[in-house]
């Protein structure tokens, strides 16, 4: 992987065809589609629902510092 082409982003600003870089290094699968979503539990409160070409999906607060990677630019 080529890590200088990581991006540190927040949760709102993930892309569709990047991949998550998780803190140990492991990849999430390519991210398909990126949606807002309102919190069940406080709905003035605002998430983000990933969605993967695996088709799973996961949730994350709105302002969570991440860090992302194009997906061609990993080996």
């Amino acid at each position: 992987m080529n890590t200088d082409k990581i991006e540190d982003v927040m949760s709102e600003l993930l892309g569709e065809g990047y991949r998550i870089v998780e803190d140990n290094g492991d990849l999430s699968p390519v991210i398909d589609w990126v949606d807002w979503i309102e919190d069940p539990e406080d709905e003035d409160k605002e998430q983000v629902e990933v969605t993967f070409q695996d088709s799973s999906t996961r949730t994350f607060d709105k302002g969570v510092p991440m860090r992302q990677i194009w997906h061609e630019d990993v080996d």
